[in-house]
């Protein structure tokens, strides 16, 4: 792929794609350093390959792609390129009330009661533990979703019990998980960018849509019940963070993606600002990092 040009000189760079592709990628700046134009400069590449892409999106900037920019013309023609719009090739999902024209994203409530526990965004205690391991186990797997296990937990005479029932509550009243929900093979398509734009959305539930999706998409890809992609993953230092610097429900599904992911066809770039924030093991797995302006001394 056309990557850039030298500076000083008149010579190209050209990027060896498959590398690229199946040995992660991270791309490091600090806010304004052109991070993001970077990942689109690769992204536009790789769409035209017809790679299926995946952009975990936090703040909406990736829309822009669908359609050609009005800025810069003069400049790209040093380049030799021309400005282009992808609108009929990237697919938005997102929260409709927010955008109409984002596909709603609904994931599937069934889980296992491990599943559960890694998805809550609250410290469960043993006996709080033990008591939703023990409603969950109870219930078949076709009747298994959130109001069955709420029916469960309200039978069960316990004080403690009640901070998971609320949790449970908002998980279920965020409308994200479904029983019917999207499928799979409509995210990953050959051919097609999906962007996932989480604008708006709370960083506590942006970190549970992430963790449940690329776990999902992780296990259909093991299956190959999808094809083989790429998925960008933009702020990672909020999804993926070093220890003792927060905790995401997504980090540990995300460590198993850079490690094992290759094997599978699942490649990874991601995108940080603060790579002291970002786990160590993710970043030792990215062969190929783009460094663009950093400061800050740990950085």
């Amino acid at each position: 792929m056309y990557f850039s040009k030298l500076e000083g000189k008149d010579l190209k760079v050209y990027v060896d794609l498959q590398k690229l592709l199946t040995r992660h990628v991270a791309v490091l700046a600090k806010s304004g350093a052109g991070k993001s134009y970077t990942v689109g400069v690769l992204l536009e590449e790789i769409i035209e390959q017809g790679v299926p892409l995946l952009i975990i999106d936090p703040h909406g900037e990736y829309s822009t792609m669908k359609y050609p920019s009005e800025d810069n013309k003069e400049d790209l023609a040093v380049w030799q390129i021309e400005s282009k719009g992808y609108l009929h090739t990237i697919q938005e999902f997102g929260d409709p009330s927010i955008n109409p024209s984002f596909k709603p994203i609904k994931l599937s409530e069934k889980m296992s009661s491990f599943e559960l526990l890694k998805l809550l965004p609250l410290n469960l205690s043993n006996t709080q533990e033990s008591i939703l391991f023990s409603v969950v186990k109870d219930i078949p797997d076709y009747d298994l979703n959130f109001d069955n296990i709420l029916i469960g937990l309200s039978e069960i005479q316990n004080a403690n019990i009640w901070p998971v029932i609320d949790t449970i509550k908002h998980l279920r009243d965020l409308g994200i998980f479904s029983a019917v929900p999207t499928p799979l093979q409509e995210i990953v398509r050959p051919g097609k960018a999906t962007v996932l734009n989480l604008k708006g959305v709370d960083p506590q539930v942006q970190k549970m849509i992430t963790a449940k999706l690329l776990a999902d998409l992780f296990q259909a890809r093991k299956r190959d019940q999808i094809p083989p992609f790429f998925c960008v993953l933009e702020e990672a230092h909020n999804f993926v963070p070093e220890k003792g610097f927060g905790k995401a429900q997504s980090a540990e599904t995300i460590r198993l993606i850079s490690s094992e992911g290759r094997k599978f066809g699942l490649g990874l770039c991601v995108v940080s600002q603060r790579p002291a924030l970002l786990q160590k093991t993710v970043l030792a797995q990215c062969s190929t990092q783009i460094i663009l302006k950093v400061t800050n001394p740990n950085d």
